[in-house]
């Protein structure tokens, strides 16, 4: 009996145990999510979690991007640390089509969070140009990673920002026309003699000299005869 009533408490004990450990084994649960916006500062854009090409926002070639990545733990407040998502580490690879503006050269963006407690958002931000010269859509997505405190309840997500990039279309502007040169016409010193007034004036003169001197010849005629 006394054999039976140990064996019992072993039992009871050992379940109890079991128990606790399986309690133990499953307490941490930190819930991570990762949320990426952006904005265009250029036209002085609102920031927008652009994460479809509806919702996508314009912008055209030579604009400046800030994306906003915020990581937030959902998982319940405690004060034991359980729910602590550790080892954070955000990553985004930039798309061709934008450059970091303060390091244009670098493509990818490593950063190291470290630990989120319960309630608590990191936000993450940085600037961007818009360096594609063609219409279409630049897709760019922030991820993390995590773990709880234990390294028993692995962390993940991705979430994406599209713009729309747009290239203005150049008015033409139409040719300045040719003005012809103007040929030059040389004056003559004197124009030709052809005309009838002209004709009409050498005529009379002529006339009048004819008869001026048959004039002279009729009067000296008289006044021999006078003489005489």
């Amino acid at each position: 009996m006394k054999v039976s009533k140990l064996v019992l408490l072993a039992g009871i004990i050992s379940v109890v145990g079991i128990g606790s450990l399986a309690s133990t084994a499953f307490a941490w649960h930190p819930k991570g999510v990762i949320v990426k916006k952006v904005q265009n500062v250029t036209t002085n854009g609102v920031l927008s979690d652009a994460d479809t090409s509806a919702t996508a926002v314009t912008a055209k070639p030579g604009d400046t991007l800030r994306y906003v990545i915020t990581i937030t733990n959902n998982g319940a407040v405690d004060n034991s640390g359980n729910n602590d998502m550790a080892k954070t580490v955000m990553t985004d690879t930039l798309p061709s089509g934008v450059e970091l503006i303060s390091s244009p050269t670098q493509r990818q963006i490593n950063e190291n969070i470290g630990t989120i407690k319960p309630g608590i958002s990191v936000t993450k931000e940085y600037l961007v140009k818009v360096t594609s010269n063609s219409d279409g859509s630049i897709t760019n997505t922030a991820c993390f990673t995590g773990n709880s405190t234990a390294n028993d309840n692995p962390q993940q997500g991705c979430n994406p920002a599209v713009v729309t990039v747009t290239v203005p279309v150049t008015p033409v502007t139409p040719a300045t026309p040719v003005t012809p040169e103007q040929p030059v016409i040389e004056t003559p010193a004197e124009l030709p003699h052809t005309g009838i007034a002209e004709n009409v004036f050498m005529s009379s003169l002529i006339l009048g000299v004819i008869a001026y001197i048959g004039y002279l010849y009729l009067d000296s005629r008289r006044a021999l005869t006078d003489n005489q």
